[in-house]
C-alpha cells in the first residue's frame, strides 16, 4: 500500500499513460524546473513519472564514455544483490560527471517531490550506480521481474545512452496488478523515470544492440512542514533503551540505511 501514500493526485489519463517513446530535444537543463509526465497508474494513482531533460545531451554523454571506460576495465560491482548485472558506482566517475549527475538526480528530486503530499524526496550519492545493459553480453541484456524494497521510497532512473544510437530496444515495463494493464517506460536522453521502490514489479526489457546505461538511486521520503511536526509529537515518548520495541526501531532504521536489495519475482 506504500503507492498510495507515496503519490497523490488524480490519476493519470489513458493519453499520459501511453506507452511513449519520447524525442527530447537538445535544450539546455539550466532552466528552473524540468517537465514531467505521468505514464501510469498503480492501485488508481499516478505511479510512474518521467521527469524530461534532467541533464544535458553533452553531460550524458561524458557520464556515458566515462560508465563505458569504467565497464570495459572492470571497475564493476554486483553491489552485494542476487541480480545478474554487473553495475559501476557513480563515485568511481570522475569528478565533473559526478557532479552534473547530482544536479541532475537533484533536480528530478525537488520536481518530483511536488507531486508528494507533505513530503519531499531524499538520496545519498555515495550508493548511486549505473546499471549496465549490454546486448552482447549474458546476464546483461536485461533485468527479470522484480521489486526494489526501498520502504516508501521512490526509484530514480536516468537515462545516459541515446536510442537509436547507443543501443536498440530495451526500457522498463511495470506490473502494477492482476487488474491493470502493464505498461512501459521509455526515457529519453537524459530523463529520468520516478516510481515507488517496494512494492510497484518492473523489468529491465532486454536490449538488441549497444548499451543502455541508466543512473540508479533509491531515495526515500522525508516529511516537511506539519506532517514532520506530527511525526515529531508521535515520538515525543520513547521507550526505553533496552526494550524490544527499541531494537525494533533501530533494525527498522538499518534497513531504511542499507543499499536497497531488489527481491526477484
Amino acid at each position: 500500500m506504500a503507492a498510495l501514500a507515496l503519490w497523490r493526485r488524480p490519476s493519470c489519463s489513458q493519453r499520459e499513460a501511453a506507452d511513449v517513446v519520447h524525442e527530447e530535444s537538445q535544450d539546455d537543463t539550466s532552466s528552473t524546473s524540468p517537465t514531467l509526465t505521468c505514464l501510469g497508474n498503480y492501485q488508481g494513482h499516478p505511479a510512474v513519472f518521467e521527469v524530461h531533460r534532467a541533464l544535458a545531451p553533452d553531460a550524458c554523454d561524458r557520464a556515458r564514455d566515462a560508465v563505458n571506460d569504467a565497464f570495459d576495465n572492470g571497475r564493476t560491482t554486483d553491489r552485494g544483490v542476487s541480480l545478474p548485472t554487473q553495475d559501476v558506482m557513480v563515485s568511481s566517475l570522475p569528478p565533473r560527471c559526478q557532479d552534473e549527475i547530482r544536479d541532475a538526480l537533484e533536480r528530478t528530486a525537488r520536481r518530483a517531490s511536488q507531486e508528494l503530499p507533505n513530503c519531499t524526496l531524499e538520496f545519498s550519492m555515495s550508493r548511486a550506480f549505473v546499471i549496465v545493459y549490454d546486448a552482447g553480453l549474458k546476464g546483461q541484456r536485461g533485468l527479470k521481474k522484480h521489486t526494489d524494497g526501498r520502504k516508501e521510497g521512490a526509484t530514480l532512473l536516468l537515462l545516459i545512452s541515446k536510442p537509436r544510437r547507443d543501443f536498440e530496444g530495451g526500457g522498463t515495463r511495470f506490473f502494477p496488478s492482476v487488474l491493470e494493464a502493464s505498461f512501459d517506460a521509455k526515457p529519453g536522453l537524459g530523463s529520468t523515470i520516478v516510481f515507488p521502490s517496494d512494492t510497484l514489479q518492473h523489468e529491465g526489457l532486454p536490449i538488441k544492440r549497444g548499451r543502455r546505461l541508466l543512473v540508479c538511486v533509491f531515495a526515500t521520503k522525508k516529511k516537511i512542514g506539519a506532517a514532520a511536526e506530527a511525526s515529531s509529537d508521535a515520538t515525543e515518548a520513547r521507550p526505553a533503551e533496552g526494550s524490544a520495541l527499541t531494537k525494533i526501531a533501530k533494525h527498522d532504521e538499518q534497513v531504511l540505511a542499507q543499499e536497497c536489495a531488489c527481491v526477484v519475482s
